[in-house]
Formats: C-alpha cells, structure tokens, sequence
C-alpha cells in the first residue's frame, strides 16, 4: 500500500503556527519565504532539485532568523526528504523541529513535531510502542493548540489502527479529522491526503467499491498536487484488482506512475511498479512481472529504502522462476527470506516459504516443494512454541512477583516483632502485667502467620495447576498440545501390551488435517481475522468428537484428532463428518465472512498387513495422506483404508520414491469435502 503523504499536513500545521504571523516585518526573512515557496513548487515538479535549493536556502539562513522562518525550512526538509527516500534524515530534520519547538516555548510545534518519532516507529514495525508514544504525546498536547494540530493527532492515531488491522477505529479516526478541517481554508491538501487513508482502509476491510467512491472524492478536491493524486490513483488500482477489474487496475496503476515520475517521486514510483508486478505475478505472466520488478528494484536501490528494495527482489524471484529460471530466480528468493528472518518478520518469512513452495509445486519440483512445506511448517511450529514459551514465562513472572511481595511483607512483620520484643525487654522491669499481654499478642501474631502460609500454600498450588494446565494446552484455541499429545501416545505405548489380551473393540484412527489456503486468509483479512479462523475451527472439531476423542493443534493451521476404538466401517463416516462440521458454513470473523474448509489424512492402527506400527509411523502415513489430497484438490479426505505390505516396507517405499506411493501397496479412499463458495 501506498504510504500516506504527509505535504498537506505540513504545509496546513505551517499555515497554523502561532509564530507565523511575526515576521512579515523582516526583508531578509520575505525573501527567504518566497524562495521556500519556489522551492515547494519545484518539489511537485523534481524532490532533488528542490532539495539542492533547499539546502542552499537553509546554508543562507542565520541561527538569529525569526524562529518561523528556521521551523518552516525544517519542515519542508522533512517531507522532501521523505519524497527523495532520506527517511532517516528526514527523521532528523524532525527531531531538529522538536528542539527548536521547545527551545522557543512552541507547545503546539513542539506536539507536532514529535510525531515523527510515531511515524518512524510505523515505519519500523513497531506498532504498539506508537500507540504507547502517541497516547503520551495527546496527553501533552495543548488544550488551546489549532484545529490542524488535532486533526493531524487524529491522523496519525488512524495510521496506527491501520498498521494494527483495526479497520473501524482507523476509519472513525481519519473521519473525525476530515470533520476537523471541513471547510478550513488551506486545507485542501490535508483533505486529499485523507481521502486516501480512508481509501486505504476500505481495501484493507474488503469494501473496494467504498474505496473507488473515496479516491473520486479526494481527487475531485481542487488544486489537488501530483503526489497526493499518485497516491489516490494507486489505491484506486489496488481496489479495482480487489474487484477482479484488472485492466482498470493496471490503468490506474499507469496514470499513477505517470504523475510519480513526473514529480520525481522514486519512493512513489518503485512502490507503484511492485504492485503491477505483483498483479502480473498472480496473473502468471511471468515475463511483465520480471519487467516491472526490475524497474522497481532500480528505483528502490536509488531511493535505498530497504522495504521496497526486499519486495523488487521477491517480486523478481518468484517472476523468474515462474519462467523455469530457477538457478536465477532462488539467490534472490533465499536472500529476501533470510533478511526477513534477520528483522524477526516471521509472517512474511512463512507467506514467501508459502509461495516458494507453490512455484515449486507448479513446477512439478515435488521434492523440492514438499521440503520447503516442511522447512514452513518447521517454522509455524517455532512460532507457536515460542507464543506458548512466553505465555508460561509471563505466568511465571507473575508468581514470582507475588512470592517477592509475600516475603517482603513477611521480612516487615519479623523486624516488627524483633522491634516489640526489644521494647518488652526495655519495659519488662515496669510492669509483668505487660508480659501476659505480649504473650498473647505474639500467639496471635504467630496464628495470623500460620493462616497467611496456608493460604500463600493454596494460592501456590492454584498457580501450578495453572502453569500445568496452560503447558498442555494450545494459548490461542484451547486445544490439546503436542506435549499433550506426546504424554498420552506414551501412555498408549504402555498399555498396548494389556491390550492385546483383550479382545480389540476398535481401531485407533488418526486423522491430520491443515485449513485450505489459510495463508491467503492472513493476506486478505489480516491476522486478527485468521486467528478468529483458527478458534472456530477448534470449536467446530471438538464440537463434532466424541468426549474419548482427542483433538489437538499440531501447529499453525494443521490439526490433529486421536480417536480411540473406532469402528473401521465407520472411519469413512467420521472423516466426512469433520469436513461437513467445518467447510458446511463460512466462519462469521465479525468484520468479515470466511469460507474454510480442511484437507485430512487418515489412518488407523493396527493396520491390515502384518507386523508393527507404531504411532509415529501412523502420523507419517496420514501425513502423506494429507498431502496426496492438497495436491488432489484439497477440501477432501484421504483415508488410507487397507494395507497389502508390511508397514515398515509401505514406508521404505514412500521414502525412496520420494513421496510417490508405488502401486499396489495399499489403498486409498477420498471423501470429498461439502461444496462451498469460491
């Protein structure tokens, strides 16, 4: 998505400033305006030329000139710095804005200019340590500073809802800052720069059509700049993509980049190509999609701005190897996934995996894109170990924070009876009488004592059975976990031999199953919404079990279910009852309605060949099964329902032939899934 342009609001808040108004006596200072105007002008035109003549200017400009003068360079310095792609100068420019604002008592320059401090945290990723600053900064805020003032702290709080996913708050705020400047004169700009953030939250909420109404709204405001009416024509693009009207994307994504080069914006224009060569990409034209990544990757290289050059280079990648140039293509793919690694973006890391893996498979590299599954499920594992690490360790440092304030108050009371007996030594030659009472005092000391362990004792084992329940349980879904799981296959591993002088009343089954295509999910709706997906889920699974059964989240979106003595003929029933229970109704996610459905494996144990299996063996069958069906369809079940080998030899030769079942071995059956919209 475009980033929000932030001219108008410069440009507004320097119309605003209290100072503004105090130099018009000064001729040196006239002059030095009408250059800074000129300057502006040409920065629509060529951000380098205007930031020669910028820095030029600002060299003339004595530290003695009136403070408005050295405020407004400093704020033209940050947004053509920003246009050139010089985010870190262009950050401190703004820093040098807040010291200059405070050095001369200017509260209201001083609010605006920190936040830039909020902008870099967006940029950087960082969004709850931006909401932390931005509360800090309204809380400081002048009660009396201008309306450009509030409505720019209204902005930026809806930049932040935006990079959170929280799409209705973002929304309400842009609204109560357009409301702020309706009808404020210079503010034309500013208006334009919101309609495009409104634009934005339209798309990111899936209302494109809302979107295309806004960006005519915000291009029909007059004297409209050629940045603000690049952005808006390249959100209007990205909605009409969303709505399937690819050639009017691709038009609008033109007319944008016609005004980004005119204006000279780099940052603009390798932003504009990675999204045409990102359309290209999902329309598999593989050789325009090359093109247009290798002109945004020069573009990005020349404005080093680090986030759109990784995006030229996956985009440039995966272009590539779509074109059978894979020797070419993976140095740049495999570069792009370590650096994300680096930065710790797991999520991105997971969707470039995702996508390598399908170019792999379109490819018919099963081997390779079976490994690169693996190495991305390795990964979603990581993360959710490393989720549940930090919920235990969270529960930890809170029991330990309350055993440090039990002691505390434990050391207190035993200096205050060291204190009281030292006193009754002192007094004790005065009066016996006092002994008596001490005595009982100190009784009674001693049974509060007793009462406050036995109940810091009962507190402590609430805790553990806390901490115990929370290890075997998955955070987001409430599920069983592996560690669970791994307990009660132990368990089953003990027991096998009792078992086997009775007569078997039914089979093991295990079922392994993954959400179809949840990573598109992320990408569309966001996370907050694919985490809604996967809560659902687990409540439609144990939902349809049975109380013996076990469900549990093997880790991301797969799931697993162990149901012990289960009939045989009824396998087929149970695994069409768990696609039905899942994919038979969308999942209602609040802002938004999510078609899901599930591909399973299955297998139970023992099987109908001779010898031994054991439970690892099964979950490596089912997880074979699994994979036949993603590769058959998806949205169905594969049951391997009868043996005609050994298991040790059925594996043997699922390992050599690379995850090809050779013939005969054994047989499969497919349960489809319910029918379900696109």
């Amino acid at each position: 998505m475009p980033r929000p342009s932030r001219l108008a609001s410069l440009l507004l808040l320097a119309a605003l400033s209290p100072a503004a108004s105090t130099h018009a006596a000064d001729p040196g200072a006239a002059a030095a305006r009408t250059e800074l105007h000129a300057i502006q002008s040409l920065a629509e035109r060529s951000t380098d030329a205007a930031l020669r003549r910028l820095e030029v200017l600002q060299a003339s400009v004595p530290e003695t000139a009136p403070y408005a003068l050295r405020q407004e360079l400093l704020r033209a310095e940050v947004w053509i710095r920003e246009d050139a792609g010089q985010l870190e100068q262009s950050y401190a420019a703004e820093r040098k804005a807040y010291q200059l604002a405070l050095a001369n008592k200017d509260h209201a320059g001083a609010t605006r200019a920190r936040l830039g401090e909020v902008r870099q945290l967006l940029d950087r990723n960082r969004t709850e340590q931006a909401q932390t600053l931005l509360d800090d900064i309204r809380a400081g805020a002048p009660a009396d500073a201008p309306a450009g003032v509030h409505a720019m702290l209204d902005s930026i709080q809806g930049d932040v809802h935006n990079a959170r996913s929280r799409f209705d708050k973002a929304l309400a705020a842009y609204l109560s800052a357009l409301k702020l400047l309706q009808g404020y004169p210079g503010a034309a700009d500013h208006r334009t720069s919101l309609y495009g953030r409104i634009a934005q939250v339209y798309v990111n909420s899936d209302h494109a059509e809302k979107a295309i109404e806004t960006t005519r709204q915000g291009l029909a405001e007059p004297g409209i700049t050629p940045r603000a009416s690049a952005s808006l024509w390249l959100t209007e693009g990205i909605a009409m993509i969303r709505l399937d009207r690819g050639r009017d994307g691709i038009a609008a994504f033109r007319q944008a980049l016609g005004l980004a080069e005119q204006a000279g914006l780099d940052g603009m224009e390798a932003s504009i190509r990675g999204n045409i060569a990102d359309y290209y990409l999902r329309q598999h034209d593989y050789p325009r999609a090359e093109l247009e990544a290798r002109k945004a990757l020069e573009v990005s290289l020349r404005v080093k701005d680090d986030n759109l050059i990784l995006m030229a280079k996956a985009n440039l990648g995966f272009g590539l190897m779509g074109q059978g140039k894979t020797a070419e293509a993976l140095p740049l793919i495999d570069g792009v996934i370590a650096r994300l690694r680096k930065a710790g973006a797991v999520a991105d890391v997971e969707a470039m995996l995702d996508e390598k893996g399908r170019m792999h498979e379109a490819a018919g590299q099963y081997r390779l894109a079976l490994a690169t599954v693996r190495e991305q499920q390795a990964l979603q594992l990581s993360s959710a170990r490393s989720a549940r690490d930090r919920a235990i360790a969270g529960l930890q440092e809170e029991f330990d924070a309350s055993q440090r304030t039990r002691q505390i108050a434990m050391l207190k009371r035993e200096n205050e009876l060291k204190d009281a007996e030292l006193d009754s030594r002192h007094r004790a030659q005065l009066a016996t009488a006092f002994a008596a009472v001490l005595t009982v005092l100190a009784c009674a000391v001693v049974y509060l004592l007793y009462r406050r362990a036995a109940r810091s004792n009962a507190q402590l084992q609430t805790l553990n059975r806390q901490l115990e329940y929370h290890s075997m349980r998955d955070a987001l879904t409430g599920l069983h976990n592996r560690r669970s799981f791994l307990e009660k296959m132990q368990a089953r591993t003990g027991a096998r031999a009792e078992r086997r002088a009775v007569a078997p009343s039914g089979v093991d089954c295990f079922v392994l199953m993954d959400i179809d295509h949840f990573k598109s999910i992320n990408d569309r709706w966001g996370h907050a919404v694919g985490d809604a997906v996967l809560v659902e889920v687990a409540h439609r699974l144990n939902a349809a079990m049975r109380d013996s059964d076990m469900v549990v989240r093997w880790g991301g979106e797969e799931f697993m279910v162990y149901a012990p003595g289960t009939d045989p003929g009824y396998i087929a029933v149970l695994a069409a009852r768990i696609l039905e229970a899942i994919g038979s109704a969308p999942v209602d996610a609040e802002t938004c309605t999510v078609p899901v459905t599930v591909t399973a494996g299955v297998v139970w144990l023992p099987p109908a060949a001779g010898g031994e299996i054991d439970w690892q063996s099964a979950t490596r069958l089912a997880d074979w099964a699994l994979y036949q069906g993603k590769t058959g369809g998806r949205n169905q079940a594969r049951i391997l329902s009868r043996l005609h080998a050994p298991p040790a030899i059925v594996l043997a030769a699922l390992d050599g032939a690379h995850g090809i079942a050779p013939a005969g071995l054994f047989e499969v059956e497919c349960v489809p899934g319910p029918r379900t919209a696109p």
